[in-house]
């Protein structure tokens, strides 16, 4: 997904392009812009457990059947590429060509997970 997104960049054959022109060095993109602000407001269902009990008799007392789920579903207008809870890990320049505000993070991407399981009781 990233990788398709930052194909459109502006060229003489994508002059509507969402992102600038690229550079290989300079600070040209490094300019402070409002056309990239993205709304960072969203709505996420983060986990969930269905499960039902089979009570059962004799050597088995109770039978348990389950599913789980963390980071199910989320709504938001941002770009896809892009998890709404990480923060921007932007180095920002001055006119100078100086470092200011340098974020050291990684970053792993977002996962969904999905897990499930019964539990036996003798």
């Amino acid at each position: 997904m990233p990788w398709t997104i930052n194909r459109d960049y502006w060229r003489e054959d994508n002059k509507g392009a969402y992102f600038a022109r690229l550079f290989e060095s300079g600070a040209h993109n490094y300019e402070y812009a409002d056309r990239w602000l993205q709304n960072g407001a969203y709505i996420r269902l983060k986990n969930i457990q269905l499960g039902y009990t089979i009570p059962l008799t004799k050597y088995v007392q109770s039978l348990r059947v389950y599913i789980t789920g963390n980071d199910v579903w989320e709504h938001t207008n941002m770009l896809k590429a892009w998890d709404p809870e990480y923060g921007n890990n932007m180095e920002t320049r001055t006119s100078e060509n100086t470092l200011n505000n340098r974020i050291g993070r990684n970053y792993y991407p977002f996962m969904r997970t999905w897990t499930a399981g019964v539990n036996l009781t003798f």
